[in-house]
C-alpha cells in the first residue's frame, strides 16, 4: 500500500515536480508505466557495439529503485484478484514453491533477452530498417529475418486480445452487481465496448496512463474492504475447516489453473527492452527483475493463501469480489465502481498498441490510400478489435477462467517460448557453438519445458472455458 501511495503521487505529480526540481538546478528521475511502455517506439537511435549496455544514449532516466517499483506495479494489476482462486487450486505447495519457481523462469528469460540485445549489438553490422520499430522486433529479425517480425507481431496481437477480452469480462463482473448495471449480461458488455472502443481513439493517452496509476490503491482498497466487509457465498458445510489443501486440486488440470492464473500476474517479460531502455543503468536490469520479482512472488504468497485462511471453508471459483464482497451495501459498490473505471481506462491502452501493429500489416499489405485514409483506418481498426473481443467475451464471461487461459496460452508464449528460442537462434547463427554447448543445451531444454508447459496448461483450461 505503501508502493502504491508513492507510485501514484510520483505519477500524478511528477510533472509538476520535476519543473519546480528544474528549477532549483536539480534533475527528477522519470518513472516509465506499464501502459506507455506497450506503445511501440523508433529505437533507430540505440548505439550499436560492445559496450552499449553502458551507453548514456541507450539509457533512459528511471534508477534502479524506479524500475524495482515499476516492474512490481506492471505486475500486480486485475489479475491479484484472481490469486486466491489460483491458491486454492494449486494448493499450498504450488503456491509456496510454485510462485518462486515462476519468478525465477521469468527472471531467466528477462536475462536471456538481455544476453540477446547484447548478441545484437555486438554483430550487427548496419543499420537495422524498420519504420517505427520496437527494440523486441529488431532482435526477432535479427534472428529470423522478416518471418521474425511478423511471427513476433501475430503472438503480440494474439496476447493483446485475450487480455483486453480478460479485461471486458472482468469489467462486466465489477458493474453486475452495481446500481449502474442494465441488468443484461449482453448489453452491460456491449456498453462497455462502446465506452472503451471510444476511449481508445483519444489521441492523447496521457491522461488515461495517470488515471490507470490509480489502480494500485484501489487493488488496495479492494483488499481491505473484503477483509473488513468480507461475506463468502460459496462455503462448504463448516467454515471451521480450511479448503486450502498442501496439494493441487485435481491433478493436473489444478496446476493449469494455478499456472494461467500465476504467469498472467508476472506478465513483464515482454516488456524487457521497454524497462532496460528507460534505466539509467540498464545492466542492472536483471538485478532489479530478481529483486522486483521476489518481492512480488511473497506478496502473492501472503494476498492468496491470506483470504484462504481468513476465509476458511470458502469455496473459489471466481475472482475476491464475486466470492467475497456482498452485493449489496455503499462500500463494496464503491469497491466495484472503482475497479470498474481502473479496467475501463487501462483496456484502451491495450487497444492502442494492438490497433498499431494491425494497422501496420495492413499498410504494408494494401497501403492506406488504396481504400481509406490512415485516420479512417485507424478508427476502424481500433473498434472492430474492441467489436471482436467483446464478441468472444460473450461467449466465455467468466473473468478468472479466460485470464487463466489467457496466462497459460499467449503469456507462457512470450515470456517463456520466445526469449530462449531467440537466444539459441542467435548461438547457432553467429557463436561458437562448442564455446556456449552448455547455455545452448540449458536454453534447449527450457525452450521444450516452455512449450510442454503451454500446451498442457493450455488444454485443461480451454476444456473448463468449455464447460462454461
Amino acid at each position: 500500500l505503501g508502493c502504491s501511495l508513492i507510485y501514484t503521487f510520483r505519477l500524478l505529480f511528477g510533472d509538476m515536480l520535476k519543473s519546480l526540481a528544474m528549477n532549483v538546478g536539480q534533475k527528477n528521475v522519470g518513472v516509465t508505466t506499464e501502459e506507455t511502455s506497450l506503445i511501440p517506439t523508433n529505437n533507430s537511435s540505440i548505439e550499436t557495439g560492445d559496450n552499449a549496455s553502458s551507453s548514456s544514449s541507450i539509457g533512459g532516466d528511471a534508477t534502479y529503485q524506479d524500475t524495482v517499483i515499476n516492474l512490481m506495479k506492471a505486475c500486480m494489476g486485475t489479475g491479484t484478484l484472481a490469486l486466491p482462486y489460483a491458491a486454492q487450486q494449486g494448493g499450498i505447495f504450488c503456491n509456496v514453491l510454485g510462485l518462486i519457481g515462476i519468478a525465477s523462469w521469468n527472471i531467466y528469460s528477462v536475462r536471456r533477452l538481455c544476453q540477446v540485445l547484447s548478441m545484437y549489438h555486438k554483430h550487427l553490422h548496419h543499420e537495422f530498417r524498420g519504420v517505427n520499430c520496437s527494440t523486441f522486433s529488431e532482435v526477432a529479425w535479427f534472428a529470423f529475418g522478416t518471418t521474425g517480425i511478423h511471427g513476433l507481431d501475430v503472438i503480440l496481437v494474439i496476447l493483446f486480445f485475450g487480455i483486453i477480452i480478460a479485461y471486458i469480462d472482468a469489467a462486466v463482473a465489477f458493474l453486475e452487481d452495481t446500481p449502474l448495471s442494465t441488468g443484461s449480461l449482453n448489453l452491460d458488455m456491449m456498453l462497455i465496448s462502446i465506452v472503451i472502443g471510444t476511449l481508445s481513439l483519444v489521441q492523447d493517452m496521457s491522461h488515461l496512463v495517470k488515471a490507470s496509476a490509480c489502480g494500485l490503491l484501489v487493488l488496495a482498497f479492494a483488499f481491505v474492504a473484503i477483509a473488513m466487509y468480507g461475506d463468502p457465498v460459496n462455503t462448504t458445510v463448516t467454515l471451521t475447516t480450511s479448503t486450502l489443501s498442501w496439494w493441487p486440486q485435481d491433478g493436473l488440470a489444478g496446476v493449469s489453473h494455478w499456472f494461467g492464473c500465476v504467469v498472467f500476474g508476472f506478465g513483464v517479460v515482454p516488456l524487457t527492452y521497454n524497462y532496460y531502455e528507460s534505466m539509467k543503468e540498464p545492466h542492472r536490469l536483471t538485478s532489479a527483475t530478481s529483486c522486483a520479482l521476489y518481492g512480488v512472488a511473497a506478496l502473492y504468497i501472503l494476498m492468496g493463501m491470506g483470504l484462504l485462511l481468513l476465509y476458511p471453508g470458502i469455496v473459489m471459483e471466481g475472482d475476491v469480489l464475486e466470492e467475497l464482497l456482498p452485493s449489496s451495501g455503499l462500500v463494496p459498490a464503491l469497491v466495484r465502481v472503482a475497479m470498474l473505471v481502473v479496467v475501463v481506462l487501462t483496456a484502451p491502452l491495450l487497444v492502442f498498441p494492438c490497433g498499431l501493429i494491425i494497422e501496420g500489416k495492413i499498410g504494408l499489405l494494401l497501403g492506406h490510400e488504396r481504400f481509406c485514409s490512415p485516420k479512417t483506418l485507424q478508427i476502424v481498426v481500433r473498434l472492430l478489435i474492441c467489436v471482436i473481443c467483446t464478441a468472444i467475451g460473450m461467449s466465455v464471461p467468466h473473468f478468472v477462467l479466460v485470464l487463466s487461459f489467457v496466462g497459460c496460452c499467449a503469456v507462457a508464449l512470450v515470456s517463456f517460448v520466445v526469449p530462449p528460442l531467440l537466444h539459441v537462434a542467435l548461438i547457432l547463427k553467429y557463436e561458437d557453438v562448442r564455446s556456449r554447448y552448455a547455455a545452448l543445451f540449458f536454453d534447449i531444454v527450457m525452450l521444450l519445458w516452455g512449450l510442454s508447459a503451454m500446451a498442457v496448461s493450455s488444454s485443461y483450461t480451454f476444456k473448463k472455458l468449455q464447460t462454461q
